[in-house]
């Protein structure tokens, strides 16, 4: 009984070790697989701009880490059949079946189906199996041996990742600027459907003034949600700006500073019958002074009050009579019907008119909103622009100085030419440096002029003398245009040289060639020579 409990806990002592040499065996292995599947990743994700250098780093470092320790413990725990193992054992320890017959007759024996002399026969055979066995170190028959081509794989990619890594910068930059481009889209869309639900909320619009605000908004969210790249978003927004801005009118905002005007002027008349009226308007709560104007009761107010209202009314009117005569005429026929004791047909023109200020103040809503998104879409554009590289409005620092220094007077006059920060200082220092009380008389600042560059020179005084070539001798004709045109007329329509200047300008604005300070300048200037 001894000899049959013994042999299978050598067994599986054999068996232990046999999982413990699979699993660093395809530790290794997983490691080489690791280290190629980072490189794989890695080149696809760096090529394609997706990778940051930080991810690729975390990405090899998981990989190298989980892969193999995922196929070692997959190699440990994978089944092994005692028998198999034995018979196994036998060819790498020349036991010539000793263990693997033992084991056979041990479960035989365990079954009751061998005879008394098979029994006698049977623990002679185990003991001479286990004696055998005892005689096995398993670790020195079968010792760690790792495959040369685990080990040169290893290598090959291990070399691979540190050649991505090294010379791969200009990539990884290119994807860092990537990633700022789609974060930046990300907040454009963001900043759009927050756009989107400001309109969608806001009251003093109506529910046809909204859908046609929020119908390019929401193409320019699907057209964001499709595109990754600067110069896509970058077309998107600014097409929908433009889209914006042909809704927004002119006119709206010209009748806005004329009802701010008017309204101003009648809140300064203290305890007037339209004083709130005029505070509503010159608040710019137009939609508000509209209520108030209707519920007007001209029924309930004294012979004076009336009087000073249709004062009011024709101030109101005369205020109005540029931007709106409609409502004007409106002010203008109540004032009438007042002193003609009409109130009823006074208090009809009064709603009237109310109901003309509000549908005003409707477009006013309108225009305003659509002319600020538009206004924000061409901020947007120039944060995606600023994402990719391009430049900004801040990116030219040489202009900011200029235009500091033209605001303030000649507060840099004195300080001489340059650009840059160094120029800025020197021309706060000749605005603000305090004048001694004891100088004496100079030259004034005046000095003589010295001449930088002659066009007829190359390289200053003295340089060599630069003279465009002559063809042929004097009047004779060296070549001919084609054209037959007279002095002052061009053959070419304009309809058709206007549209390659166009899609020129478009293409400069795509690709972030143009700074984001000047886009609605050059945007205008278009507009109006648009043919």
């Amino acid at each position: 009984m001894t000899s049959t409990n013994s042999l299978p806990r050598i067994l599986q002592s054999w068996i232990r070790w046999l999982r413990i040499r699979r699993a660093a065996i395809w530790f290794t292995r997983g490691f080489a697989v690791a280290l190629g599947l980072a490189f794989l990743i890695g080149a696809v994700g760096v090529y394609q701009a997706k990778l940051l250098k930080g991810e690729f780093l975390a990405l090899t470092l998981a990989l190298g880490i989980l892969v193999p320790i995922l196929f070692a413990l997959a190699a440990y725990f994978w089944r092994i059949e005692p028998l198999h193992a034995a018979r196994y054992f036998d060819r790498a320890f020349h036991l010539d079946e000793r263990v693997s017959t033992a084991l056979e007759f041990h479960a035989l024996q365990s079954r009751e189906i061998l005879e008394s002399e098979s029994a006698q026969i049977l623990e002679k055979q185990l003991a001479d199996a286990l004696s055998s066995a005892r005689r096995i170190n398993p670790r020195r028959r079968l010792p760690l041996v790792f495959k040369k081509i685990d080990a040169l794989l290893i290598l090959v990619f291990a070399a691979l990742l540190l050649g991505l890594w090294f010379r791969g910068e200009a990539l990884f930059a290119a994807a860092g600027t990537q990633r700022s481009v789609e974060e930046s889209i990300t907040q454009q869309e963001a900043k759009i459907e927050e756009i989107i639900k400001a309109i969608e909320e806001n009251d003093s619009l109506s529910d046809a003034q909204k859908e046609k605000l929020t119908e390019p908004l929401q193409q320019a969210l699907q057209g964001l949600n499709q595109t990754d790249t600067k110069e896509g978003a970058v077309s998107i927004l600014t097409n929908t700006s433009d889209k914006m801005q042909a809704l927004s009118d002119k006119q709206a905002g010209q009748t806005a500073q004329a009802l701010k005007e008017t309204g101003s002027a009648l809140t300064s008349q203290e305890g007037s019958p339209l004083s709130q009226v005029g505070k509503e308007m010159a608040n710019g709560n137009f939609s508000n002074a509209a209520a108030e104007l209707k519920n007007m009761d001209l029924n309930s107010m004294t012979p004076e009050a009336l009087e000073k209202l249709a004062e009011q009314l024709d101030e109101m009117a005369d205020g109005l009579s540029a931007t709106n005569p409609e409502m004007a005429g409106q002010l203008k026929d109540a004032a009438q019907k007042i002193r003609a004791e009409d109130l009823s047909g006074a208090q009809e023109s009064l709603n009237n008119a109310a109901t003309l200020m509000q549908n005003a103040s409707e477009k006013i809503t309108a225009s305003q909103t659509a002319s600020q998104t538009a206004s924000q879409l061409q901020q947007g554009a120039g944060q995606v622009i600023a994402a990719g590289g391009g430049q900004t409005a801040q990116g030219n620092p040489a202009q900011g100085n200029q235009q500091g220094q033209s605001d303030n007077g000649g507060a840099g006059s004195g300080s001489g030419s340059g650009d840059g920060a160094d120029s800025n200082q020197a021309g706060g220092e000749a605005g603000n440096a305090q004048i001694p009380q004891d100088n004496s008389a100079g030259d004034g600042g005046e000095s003589t002029y010295e001449k930088m560059y002659a066009p007829s020179l190359l390289g200053g005084s003295g340089g060599e003398t630069l003279n465009l070539p002559v063809y042929g001798e004097d009047g004779e004709v060296i070549g001919r245009s084609p054209t037959t045109a007279e002095d002052g007329e061009s053959l070419v329509p304009y309809t058709e040289v206007y549209p390659k200047y166009d899609d020129a300008n478009r293409q400069a604005i795509e690709n972030g060639d143009v700074p984001s300070q000047f886009l609605d300048v050059i945007r205008n200037y278009f507009d109006s020579i648009q043919p």
